[in-house]
This record gives structure tokens, sequence and C-alpha cells, in this order.
């Protein structure tokens, strides 16, 4: 296909808009708090409302030199690690309604590079076959993509169709380089894909598009530990087998999107951190993947498994979350925070809110008897119901502030290596069933037993 470069045209961009929530508590003469019990649970991390930070659109940052203690990631890869590139944009560029396709293995259809900015607007970009030779370079380096953007390059791109459908074959990865899209569609159909990926410092920020995935082992969006996505706005889907919508090791935020895995669990957060404010979640891991000491298929998951940082977060404000099968977290390997503000949360009858333990260690997710997790709960203005079963490894600590309601109970095996609860005022606790504590600050009047215990290090707790 014969493709030229149009004439030059710079593309501006606006800087990120800061969010930021607070806190506010009061306190009530007549009814005492008490705190009972050991200090608290060696718990990683404090959940806060996340501060999200999200271009409107991209822009040229000016370079800054490195401090010697900075690490410096790499903008150039060995040119077998990314293939080729059917159609290459090396300097500024303004083109539009083109297609841009490949059909050979290894090659991607549209690249970006050397520092380049360039805006597409109408085009079709279409991986149509060759499948990646390494599944390993796909996700270092955006081997195979459809779009490839590297080298600290720059891509807008607008009204667009973005798809892939071989095996290995992503839809955008930005490598180094930043990506914005707006109004368009991504669907990647084959086997170990993903929609959008961002590595090494890229980022990719969409507003009002369609992501999606159909085959086995391909996540919609997937960020390794500096990458960032900023969803705004639309749809990711994936249709596949351990297949979550996030694959998250670096950072992911997302307003107002609608975010759907219908044969996996929702959210995979290893070492990485993930925000939410006013999305509608659902994932559906069915119970063929549950095995050895995984109890339980799951919604949402915090783990390590040595490619993403120590600690792992999920921050969501408004909307809904809804387990389809199996409990809604698990947390386990990790230190781990999470914070929920006004969501609707959906459960089945019988299935666990949130289960913090250890593993068998056969996913890579550290060694048997040594990966517990420790994870820290913040409830505000929230209902919650569900139990909360932490084993001998693991440690979990609950704050409930606000309005926050919690029916169900802690800890009712009385395995946990330290579990604690906080009732702040306004909220409340109506018991299920027996808990478990080593430490309770907060109000006892403030827990409807229902003819059940709360017990403080062994010693049960009256009003």
């Amino acid at each position: 296909m014969n493709q030229r470069i149009q004439p030059l045209r710079r593309i501006s961009i606006a800087l990120f808009a800061l969010l930021s929530l607070a806190f506010a508590t009061g306190c009530n003469l007549f009814d005492p708090v008490v705190s009972v019990g050991s200090p608290s649970p060696d718990v990683a991390v404090t959940p806060q409302p996340a501060e999200t930070s999200a271009p409107a659109t991209p822009m040229v940052m000016p370079q800054e030199t490195p401090s010697p203690t900075e690490e410096v990631l790499p903008t150039e890869t060995p040119g077998e690690a990314n293939g080729a590139g059917a159609y290459t944009i090396a300097a500024d560029v303004s083109e539009s309604k083109k297609t841009y396709y490949s059909e050979s293995e290894d090659e991607n259809a549209l690249r970006v590079e050397n520092g380049a900015i360039a805006g597409v607007d109408g085009a079709r970009v279409e991986k149509r076959s060759g499948d990646a030779t390494s599944l390993e370079n796909v996700l270092q380096y955006g081997l195979n993509a459809a779009v490839l953007t590297r080298a600290n390059a720059q891509l807008l791109l607008l009204n667009s169709d973005v798809t892939a459908n071989a095996l290995g074959a992503g839809g955008v990865y930005a490598y180094a380089g930043r990506v914005q899209l707006e109004n368009s569609v991504v669907r990647a159909t084959g086997a170990s894909a993903f929609a959008l990926f961002a590595s090494a410092d890229g980022s990719v920020h969409t507003i009002e598009s369609s992501l999606s995935t159909q085959g086995t082992d391909s996540p919609a969006l997937i960020t390794s530990i500096t990458g960032q996505l900023f969803i705004e706005g639309g749809m990711a889907a994936t249709g596949g087998e351990r297949s979550p919508v996030m694959l998250v090791s670096g950072s992911v935020s997302a307003t107002g999107a609608t975010l759907r895995a219908n044969n996996s669990e929702a959210i995979a957060i290893s070492g990485g951190t993930v925000t939410l404010t006013d999305c509608a979640v659902s994932g559906h891991m069915p119970d063929a993947a549950v095995s050895g000491t995984l109890l339980s298929p799951y919604c949402v998951a915090l783990y390590k498994d040595g490619k993403g940082g120590a600690l792992s977060s999920f921050s969501m404000t408004r909307g809904a979350l809804s387990a389809l099968n199996g409990d809604m977290f698990y947390v386990t390997n990790t230190g781990a925070s999470i914070y929920l503000e006004g969501v609707s949360l959906t459960l089945g009858e019988g299935r666990t809110l949130l289960r913090v333990g250890g593993n068998d260690g056969t996913r890579g997710w550290g060694n048997a008897g040594k990966n517990g997790a420790d994870c820290a709960v913040i409830a505000k203005d929230q209902q919650l119901t569900g139990n909360i079963v932490v084993d001998a490894l693991s440690s979990v600590s609950l704050t409930l502030q606000g309005d926050t309601v919690f029916t169900g109970t802690v800890n009712v095996a009385n395995t946990a290596r330290a579990a604690k609860v906080t009732l702040e005022d306004g909220a409340s606790w109506s018991l299920t069933d027996n808990a478990y504590l080593t430490s309770f600050t907060g109000r006892v009047s403030a827990i409807e037993t229902n003819g059940f215990t709360v017990f403080v290090n062994g010693v049960a707790l009256t009003k």
C-alpha cells in the first residue's frame, strides 16, 4: 500500500487536573469511644480517597535531566523486540481518513516514534493477520500490536477504528510514549492480546471510546509498573477466560465508564493502583478457575506476583461493583488498601465480602506458607454485607466511617494473625456471627449483636 506522510501540524494538549477528597469526623460525649485490644495489626498501608490525575489531551512536556538517583527508563528497544512497522511516523504530522494495515507476523500496522507528534482522524488501523513469535515481547515492547507509540512519541487518534485479529496482536501499546483516543473503537479478537497497554512510563488516555477483547488470556486494559491509563467514559469489556478488564501493575484511573468481564474476574491488581469514580464494574469468574487453596472465584484481586510494586491499592467512589460469581475481594501475598465510598455492591448469597490469606504458590504469588497479606479497608457512607475471612498468615484492619452500615462478621474462624475494627461516629455494625478481634475502637452501642458476640483477644466485648 502506498502511504505517504502529510504536511506537519502540531497538536496541543492540557495538563492533568487534580481531584482530591477529604474526611471529617464528629464526637458524641454521651456514648464514649472504647478502644480495646492490642495495637493495630501490622497493615502496610492505610487507604484514603485516591487523588486522580488525568490529562485532558496529549501534550509535549519539557524534558528534564534525571538526577543520578532517578531510574532512567529506556525509550528505544532492540529492533527484534518490537518487530517492524508497516507504516511508521517519525516526524510531526496530521492525517485523516486513511487505512493502515498489517498482515505480517511481529509487525505493527501503525507505529509512531522518534519523538514525533501525530494527529490521526477518521482512520482504520487493522492488524489483519500475522501472529506474534514472542509473547514476552508482545507484553514488554508492543510487538505485533496494531498501534505502537514509542520513543517519546505522541499520538492523538480521533474517531478511528482499531482492530487486531491474530495471536498476540494487541490494540494500542504505549511504550515510553503517549496516546489519546477520542470517540474511537479498539477491538482485539485473538488470544494473548489486549485493547490498551501502557509501559515504560507510557500513558494512554481515552475519552468516550469502546475497548474490548475476545480471546483467552486477554485483559482489556494492562499497565506495567510505570504505565498509566486514564479512562474517561466509554466502556471496556472482555469475553475470554483469564481476561480481567484490568490487569494493573502501574496505575489506572477511570471515571464514568462501564467495565465488564464476562468470563473472568473484573480487576486484578499486582502491586498497582486502581481508582474508579462513578463506574459500573462487573466480573464473572467461572467456578472452573478455582484450584488449590483458592476457595472461591472472586471479582477483584489484589496480590503481588513479582512484577508489580510492594503495595496494591483499590479505590472506588460511587458507581456499582458486582461480583456475578464468587467473592467480592481476594487479597494475597501483598500489602493492600481498599477504599469504598457510596458504592452499590452486589454479592451473591453466602459469598464472602473480603478474603485475606495465603495461597499455594502455584500461580507465582509468593511461596506457600509465607505469602499471606495485610489489608486495610476504609468504608465511608457505605452499605457492606458479607463476611471478612482472614487466615493465620494475614491481618485485616476495617474502618467504618460516615453513615456506613456493616452487616456481617470478621474472622469468625478465629484464625487471623491480627484483626482490627474501628467504628467512627455515625457508623454501625450488625453481627451475623461471632467476631474475633485483636483490637476494637468505637462505641459499643453502635454494634447490633443479634445474639452474637464480639471477642477482643478472647474477652467478650460488652456494652
